[in-house]
């Protein structure tokens, strides 16, 4: 019998194929990109807290709603959101598990719009999120995920050019988890354009990675992480970093940085940014969750890669000239390949989580008492 994990990404594959092919108006992306939401939600929402880090999240919970919430929503400034949105939540009567459901909601509602709004393709983009795990680790870490949906919504001030949109979205994600403030060097890199300063300045940030990673590292555990006290290796850097650095050569073949729209452009700088902050990881998987508040954006990144020249000729049609046309034969294969791995990818993802994911229940299917021993 399949991992129920393995069995909800059949069903949004199923949804969003559904809409792949069938006539594809807006109305209908609409109602794709809804459903899938909905189910996230319910998925994701409605498990029982008795896994992962949501039992340390509950105590921060009951702190919150204590006699002395004072001291523990303001004791401590970095990563206050949480704290501040729990005693929020005890004062409208709203238990953990209520909690738990709008967070889940959150994060599957601003992935949503970000889907609508600059996906062509949902199918590429919810089987892409999945499969990477990010659908996962919302599971557990409540802090990253409420500041991974805020930086969705500031990626629309980024996409669109709104400065100021941008910052204040990002500067509220880092009021949940203060990593989450490396996505303000997000705005200047990804609106470069390739030149010569663009190499000189990506040559530049390689270098100060390499010579000073140590350096790094022990600031950001000191600065954000505060359980981080050693760096563990972790095996993650070599197969997720190649994968990165084959995406972003995948992607410049299909579609030169010569006859890039604006949102891809910006995409494709965000990956780079990924992929170099993925070399952190060989100290601790935390900095493999650091460079996901770039790398969720793999989400967009894929449906717009494959676009197909006729595609881009729709919404370019000032730069045919410019387009170059690949065989649909290609699209074909790599349609079925991409699919076939992410499958792959996924399965062995959660068959390396079963330690984990063995805790993950429905609230209904947890009998409290037994958890206790009484």
């Amino acid at each position: 019998m399949f991992d129920r994990q393995i069995i909800f990404l059949f069903v949004v594959m199923l949804l969003t194929l559904i809409y792949a092919l069938g006539v594809q108006r807006r109305s209908q992306k609409r109602n794709c990109v809804a459903a899938v939401t909905i189910a996230m939600t319910l998925f994701s929402g409605l498990r029982s807290w008795w896994m992962g880090d949501l039992i340390k999240y509950y105590t921060q919970y009951l702190h919150c709603a204590g006699q002395d919430w004072r001291t523990v929503v303001f004791g401590q400034l970095s990563n206050s959101g949480i704290r501040v949105f729990f005693r929020l939540a005890s004062v409208l009567g709203l238990s953990y598990d209520v909690c738990i459901f709008l967070i889940a909601a959150f994060s599957a509602i601003t992935l949503g719009v970000l889907i609508f709004r600059y996906s062509p393709s949902p199918y590429w983009s919810y089987l892409i999120y999945i499969a990477m795990g990010f659908l996962m680790f919302t599971y557990s870490g409540l802090k990253q995920t409420i500041a991974m949906g805020f930086l969705c919504i500031a990626m629309i001030g980024l996409l669109e050019g709104r400065f100021w949109f941008f910052l204040i979205w990002t500067l509220v994600g880092g009021w949940f988890h203060m990593p989450a403030l490396i996505f303000l060097g997000a705005y200047p890199f990804a609106r470069k354009k390739p030149d010569t300063d663009y190499a000189l300045i990506l040559l530049s940030l390689v270098t100060v990675i390499f010579l000073f990673r140590n350096r790094i590292v022990e600031f950001l555990a000191e600065m954000y992480y505060d359980d981080e006290g050693s760096f563990e290796a972790s095996t993650q850097l070599g197969g997720r970093f190649l994968m990165m650095l084959f995406i972003l050569a995948l992607g410049y073949y299909l579609r030169p940085l010569r006859v890039q729209d604006k949102v891809y452009s910006y995409l494709f700088n965000l990956m780079v940014i990924a992929a170099a902050l993925q070399t952190f990881s060989i100290y601790s998987n935390n900095y493999t969750r650091l460079a996901d508040y770039y790398y969720q954006f793999v989400a967009l990144y894929i449906p717009l890669m494959l676009q197909t020249g006729d595609s881009q000729l729709a919404e370019m049609p000032e730069r045919k000239g410019q387009i170059i046309y690949h065989s649909g034969d290609l699209y074909f294969l790599l349609g079925v390949g991409i699919t076939i791995f992410s499958l792959w990818y996924y399965i062995g993802y959660v068959d390396g989580s079963q330690t984990y994911l063995n805790g993950f229940k429905f609230f209904w299917e947890i009998d409290a008492h037994s958890l206790y021993g009484t």
